[in-house]
């Protein structure tokens, strides 16, 4: 069963029914550079509250999240960038490196 892809409005996250889809939480959502968008994954039929929505196969959607002009593309910088802030975060948090 192939993995589906379903761009939304963040104004529609109220919508999202996770156990429908593959995240588990609003936390797990990503959103667009805008912060306009998100999108959800699912298997299996389409849940409800996405249906009429343009669905994308995972090669698809991997060309949306790749395009370098779109509001989704993070280059290597900015992930090395999030990744170090986490870091330091997580550190500040767990001083003795209990988790």
């Amino acid at each position: 069963m192939a993995v589906k892809y379903v761009i939304i409005g963040t104004d529609e996250v109220q919508d999202i029914d996770f156990s429908q889809v593959m995240q588990d939480s609003v936390r797990t959502l990503r959103l667009s550079e805008d912060g306009e968008y998100t999108f959800v994954k699912f298997k299996g039929s389409t849940p409800s509250f996405l249906d009429g929505k343009t669905q994308y196969d995972h090669e698809e959607f991997s060309s949306i999240l790749e395009n370098e002009s779109g509001i989704w593309y993070i280059s290597e910088d900015e992930e090395n960038t999030w990744k170090d802030e986490a870091r330091k975060v997580l550190s500040k948090l767990n001083p003795f490196n209990w988790f």
